[in-house]
């Protein structure tokens, strides 16, 4: 199925999850992920399932001060 992450397509298997999304990118829990403009907790990453056409954005924390 297809979704969008950060705005370019990518194409998932069904059941896939945010944990996975993150691994496959290579990614730590420590980003804010928004799904179809909501803010997904950091407990749900291992439980949400993306669905066909989800708008995934990802944040990285931003180091300052």
């Amino acid at each position: 199925m297809k979704i969008t992450v950060n705005n370019k397509e990518k194409f998932i298997p069904e059941d896939y999850i945010i944990q996975q999304l993150l691994k496959d990118m290579n990614l730590s829990f420590s980003v804010a992920i928004w799904v179809n403009n909501q803010q997904l907790l950091q407990k749900d990453y291992g439980t949400y399932r993306l669905k066909e056409s989800d708008k995934v954005k990802i944040f990285k924390p931003i180091g300052g001060g």
